[in-house]
């Protein structure tokens, strides 16, 4: 019996033709970003921001031979995470060598910007294995470890629990922060920097500013005689 190849060639390049081709949707390499579960978070926040502030303000040709005053300026609206943000950032600076006034005609104005960033419908998120769990999985052969009798699948499941008792291993969160920080003189920035974490979707309510008390009014009637 002859085999027509003609025809389905034809056939095969005919629904090449009817279906249309979009790009592949990739993502990035894997990378790591910090999860902020404690008020020590903050502080750790507030100690990095004054050290790179140091760093560049007093390397950048703003610093007249006197410690750098700065006015460290609060959000008109605060969350619970701005208020203690903004208390230890002053410490911090102060422990930086900066002097920090209360006046703002007295020292550079020093503000920053709190950005919560929730998300939706993020797909399938890759899980990256802890440390443990990755030194030990490089020495172990996937078979053995899925034998539950078998010494190997022990020991993973020893670094697994190592990796979460260290805190290598946590879940992904759909809500982040964005921390943007600038000094000015005039009009011209002579400091920006910005770091991002996850929060604890739980704990969103602790970074969303507070708006004003809302003005309670009570109407009263008045009659004439």
């Amino acid at each position: 019996m002859k085999i027509l190849y003609a025809p389905l060639l034809l056939l095969c390049f005919g629904l090449g033709a009817c279906v249309s081709q979009v790009p592949v949707a990739t993502t990035y390499p894997v990378t790591f970003q910090q999860k902020m579960q404690a008020a020590g978070h903050w502080d750790i926040l507030a100690a990095d921001v004054a050290s790179r502030l140091r760093a560049s303000l007093l390397g950048s040709g703003e610093q007249t031979g006197r410690p750098m005053a700065l006015y460290v300026q609060a959000p008109r609206h605060n969350s619970d995470f701005g208020e203690a943000f903004h208390s230890l950032l002053i410490t911090h600076l102060m422990e930086q060598g900066f002097s920090i006034s209360e006046n703002p005609s007295a020292g550079l104005p020093l503000s920053y910007q709190i950005q919560v960033v929730a998300h939706n419908d993020r797909g399938f998120i890759r899980p990256v294995p802890g440390l443990f769990t990755a030194l030990t999985s490089s020495v172990l052969v996937l078979h053995n470890v899925a034998d539950a009798g078998n010494p190997a699948s022990a020991a993973m499941l020893g670094a697994v629990g190592l990796d979460i008792a260290t805190g290598y291993i946590t879940d992904t969160p759909n809500s982040e922060i964005i921390v943007t920080t600038s000094v000015m003189n005039g009009d011209r920035y002579v400091a920006r920097m910005r770091d991002i974490y996850y929060i604890s979707d739980n704990n969103v309510d602790q970074y969303i500013a507070k708006g004003p008390a809302p003005v309670t009014t009570r109407m009263v009637e008045v009659v004439g005689p």
